[in-house]
């Protein structure tokens, strides 16, 4: 996974930075809206401890967002994601124990950057995002129960802060007052010990504040 995200981040700069020229003539006069996102969707484990523990959960997110030059927004995000102990497969794993408790959640308040394509009086404009900043861990107890013994069961992750990033891609539908924004992102934490990684997809609607 490294490797890929060690390929992939500069292959997204050097995406935006190739892309510019294309756009910056047709929208030097165009100006980006701000606007409000309320967004939900799905997050799934993918590498650390997290990916061999939890099933994927739900994910929400409040941000707002404004231009800064065309082409290109900044902002700020707030997000909440929830997992489960993926008890099931723990079962499988050790026959004769069930597992229980374990909820995990992360709270982000992450900077937003979003590079857009085309100007803004398209209906449909795609975008690279970039977001850096801080995430905090609230773990419930877990426990293992085998036979009439239960024990406390640990699931790797211990409530904390850590400092992290996501970069994605997605897609801006705009229609009047209101939008659709759609994203789909990786997400890294660095967790002082094997880091915490995810894949999130969601939906969102927008409110333009111009």
């Amino acid at each position: 996974m490294r490797s890929i995200v060690s390929f992939a981040f500069p292959a997204l700069l050097l995406l935006v930075a190739s892309a510019h020229p294309l756009y910056a003539q047709e929208d030097a006069d165009a100006a980006e809206p701000r606007y409000f996102t309320l967004s939900g969707g799905w997050s799934w484990p993918a590498g650390g401890p997290v990916d061999e523990t939890y099933d994927a959960g739900f994910t929400a997110a409040a941000a707002f967002r404004t231009g800064v030059m065309p082409n290109y927004l900044a902002g700020i995000e707030f997000g909440y994601t929830w997992y489960s102990l993926n008890s099931s497969n723990l079962a499988e794993e050790n026959p004769g124990s069930t597992f229980s408790g374990g909820d995990l959640g992360l709270l982000s308040i992450t900077t937003e950057n979003d590079y857009l394509f085309g100007s803004p009086d398209k209906a449909m404009r795609p975008f690279l995002n970039l977001g850096i900043g801080y995430y905090k861990s609230f773990v419930d107890d877990a426990t293992e129960t085998t036979g009439s013994t239960t024990v406390p069961f640990p699931t790797g992750i211990h409530e904390s802060s850590f400092f992290g990033f996501h970069a994605g891609i997605g897609g801006l539908i705009s229609r009047d007052q209101f939008g659709l924004r759609l994203d789909a992102n990786y997400e890294h934490l660095f967790a002082g010990g094997p880091d915490l990684e995810f894949f999130d997809a969601r939906a969102g609607i927008v409110f333009y504040l111009d």
